[in-house]
């Protein structure tokens, strides 16, 4: 459900992971990532029927669902009789509407999956199942799809199974920055801000819901000590939103000696010298930030809810606690001009940041932007597929073309990462195989207009 693009690496499939855990008390599942897995569609086939599974789960997203959707069809083409489910945010914020271009689908899930995963593998051999009584799902009938009542938010996390991480390739996983191997953690789910461009909300809800501390820390152990696994990251929306919590995991971190680095993304306002300490004392070294502008206009209006001041203020308190910093930048906000655009690539050259990450702005569905977008006609998108904040920008704003968003944001990249003292530091911390990728990076830094 990814493209490479700026990410330069893939991430684990953590939720399909934990999916396949769900699974196992129902019999023997496979896991397949075709991000990292070289194999044709003929060897897909082969092995699908070599498997003989009752049920195929694929985890989609916009920017994959072309490529993803295409694969399902071939397969439910060739193995009618067995069941295709997909899940994630594409589904989840067109829910109907994204699944007429897919009738081959026997289901898709609508939300957090792991509740309505559970259920559909409990009537999937039934003889006439009733999935009409399963909360948050899409399932096909002769007149169509149908889509079942919304469902409540998981309450209880820990009763989530964690991911079965043996079923992944981990060698696969590297951190761009560092080249090593490691996994994702989500500790906790849900946001309570009402930033105009944010997924969260529709997805896991505006209530922060967390993992209790001893779950955190078992999983970190089965990590460390059942994968070998050492390089976390926490991979949640603010993670120090709540400051008893974050305080209280890194404690039991330092607590039960686990050799671990880990890293960790917040906003800038929920940070003060306490938190930084103890996230550095437990092991923490990176911490990403969503700066998302330098411009304060912008700010206001994407209902960031903070300032530059707060901006400048959590990248110094990172440095005087040794930790490493990457700012998170979006371009083509509402009222972004070429002229903000310029003044947020000099206010990120200033900050002191070790790396940044800089997107164009996406008016998925069921955000304000979204609609704001869909009011104003600035969409310029022929498929969902072009609906990737890693990709090539599709809103045309009152103030901004596309391929000039898109200019700036790779504009943005080569000014922080062709800085004469990156690179020196780079050439010092990395890897000759790293030095390579990055300069697969810089080839598609180069902007195309």
């Amino acid at each position: 459900m990814q493209k490479t693009a700026s990410w330069v690496a893939i991430w684990p499939p953590i939720a399909l992971a934990s999916l396949a855990s769900i699974a196992k008390k129902k019999g023997p599942v496979r896991l397949l990532d075709g991000n990292v897995e070289t194999i044709t569609m003929e060897d897909l086939l082969k092995d699908i029927k070599e498997f003989a599974p009752d049920l195929i789960v694929i985890n989609t997203g916009f920017p994959s669902i072309d490529v993803d959707m295409a694969a399902a069809k071939e397969i439910k083409n060739t193995f009618p009789k067995t069941k295709v489910l997909a899940f994630g945010v594409y589904f989840t914020l067109l829910e109907q509407q994204g699944l007429v271009d897919y009738p081959f689908l026997d289901f898709a899930i609508i939300g957090e999956p792991e509740d309505t995963f559970d259920e559909i593998l409990s009537v999937l051999d039934d003889k006439t199942p009733d999935y009409g009584t399963i909360r948050g799902l899409a399932y096909k009938e002769d007149s169509g799809f149908q889509v079942t009542t919304k469902r409540t938010l998981i309450g209880d996390l820990d009763k989530i199974p964690f991911p079965d991480r043996g079923l992944l390739k981990k060698d696969r996983y590297k951190l761009p920055h560092n080249n090593k191997t490691f996994t994702l953690i989500n500790s906790a789910r849900g946001c309570p801000y009402p930033c105009i461009y944010c997924i969260v909300g529709p997805y896991y809800g505006k209530k922060l819901r967390s993992h209790s501390i001893d779950y955190v820390i078992d999983e970190i152990k089965e990590c460390v000590n059942k994968y070998g696994i050492h390089e976390i990251l926490f991979w949640e929306e603010i993670f120090t939103l709540d400051k008893d919590r974050v305080l209280s995991l890194c404690d039991a971190i330092s607590k039960h000696n686990l050799s671990i680095s880990w890293a960790a993304t917040t906003r800038v306002d929920r940070l003060d010298e306490e938190i930084v300490s103890a996230m550095k004392n437990a092991g923490c070294y990176l911490l990403g930030l969503g700066i998302e502008s330098g411009v304060q206009s912008i700010l206001d209006n994407s209902k960031k809810k903070q300032n530059t001041a707060d901006i400048k203020r959590a990248v110094k308190l990172c440095k005087k606690a040794g930790l490493k910093t990457m700012g998170h930048f979006i371009f083509g906000l509402p009222g972004e001009t070429r002229e903000t655009a310029n003044q947020t690539i000099k206010f990120m050259s200033k900050l002191g940041l070790n790396y940044m990450q800089c997107y164009c702005a996406v008016p998925y569905p069921k955000t304000e932007l979204g609609n704001l977008a869909k009011k104003n006609n600035w969409v310029r998108a022929e498929k969902w597929s072009q609906y990737d904040f890693g990709g090539e920008s599709i809103l045309h704003t009152d103030t901004m073309r596309p391929e000039d968003v898109s200019y700036f944001r790779r504009k943005a990249f080569r000014r922080f990462y062709f800085n004469p003292l990156f690179i020196l530091r780079t050439l010092k911390e990395t890897k000759i195989k790293r030095i390579f990728s990055l300069f697969k990076f810089a080839k598609w830094m180069n902007p195309k207009n």
